[in-house]
């Protein structure tokens, strides 16, 4: 299981976006199999535990539900596999933001849950970002795990980039990547970038074969009590 120490990092380091209209970094062989076998396990021992995702609409702050724009469930209870992966995405958080040239001077991961994409699952396009004071969202990680071999089709994370330059007057279609949801990966990326998750086939209907993600928020840090007296007045 990977101790998400700086060693551990330097000794894999993320592949990173071709484009940069689009920045992602993806992490392979992040938390190791055992890691990948428990939590399994813990998700199927769990899954009348697990609630249907909601949405929110920005300008009116009503949560709602509506399973044609998401259908998945989600469970915030990881037992003791949530220290690991917050150990891992703690080391990577810096690093990441110097690779995606994101300026932050202060981060901490913050937001933890575990979501399944079982038949039929997918999530429409939508930007992961909050602007409440103190609840910042700066990035956004997610850490695949299922079944080996995978047990269900589809289930992309595209993701969104800014268009191409327009030079011929024409508009320019914005530039896309799709990106495969491989056991013990991490993908991180700008909580601003548009993104969506591919409808899922699972051809079981199991819930065990079922797509699995650990989805985290990395936050801005809020300002210490010396700093916040310091801004008032």
């Amino acid at each position: 299981m990977a101790s998400g120490n700086e060693v551990n990092i330097a000794a894999r380091p993320p592949e990173g976006a071709v484009d940069m209209r689009c920045p992602y970094l993806v992490y392979r062989n992040v938390m190791g199999q055992d890691y990948v076998t428990g939590l399994l396990k813990h998700v199927v021992e769990r899954q009348g535990d697990f609630v249907a995702g909601t949405m929110h609409n920005r300008q009116t702050g009503e949560i709602f539900m509506d399973t044609s724009v998401r259908w998945s469930l989600y469970l915030r209870d990881f037992g003791p596999f949530r220290g690991p992966i917050k150990a891992f995405v703690n080391a990577i958080a810096g690093p990441a933001l110097k690779a995606l040239h994101v300026i932050e001077p202060q981060v901490k991961p913050k937001e933890f849950e575990i979501t399944a994409y079982p038949d039929g699952g997918h999530i429409g396009e939508h930007i992961d970002t909050r602007t409440k004071k103190n609840n910042v969202r700066i990035l956004s990680c997610i850490y695949y795990f299922a079944a080996t071999p995978r047990r269900f089709d589809g289930g992309e994370l595209r993701l969104y980039g800014f268009p191409k330059p327009n030079f011929g007057g024409i508009p320019a279609p914005a530039s896309f990547v799709d990106i495969e949801p491989r056991t013990d990966t991490l993908v991180v990326f700008p909580s601003w970038l548009r993104h969506q998750v591919l409808p899922v086939r699972v051809a079981s209907g199991a819930w065990a074969d079922s797509r699995f993600t650990v989805n985290c928020w990395v936050h801005r840090a809020a300002p210490g009590p010396d700093k916040a007296k310091a801004g008032q007045g």
